[in-house]
């Protein structure tokens, strides 16, 4: 999806960096626009998934990334 300029692409590409839900000294990212939704990877691909505090533990793993610098 293209920067169309408009204020709902801008929340919609925004996510807050938050403790990991799989291991709190890790990270999880939360979608700004959509708070139940997180960044996840699942099958080598990139989603933005609704992951509650209901959802398995492998989503929440798959949504859970250790930052390196």
């Amino acid at each position: 999806m293209r920067n169309d300029g408009t204020a709902t692409f801008t929340a919609d590409a925004t996510f807050t960096k938050v403790a990991g839900l799989a291991d709190g000294a890790w990270t999880s990212f939360r979608s700004y626009n959509f708070p139940d939704r997180y960044l996840r990877h699942s099958g080598y691909v990139l989603r933005i998934d609704p992951i509650t505090s209901s959802s398995s533990t492998t989503d929440k793993q798959d949504a859970t990334f250790r930052l390196t610098y």
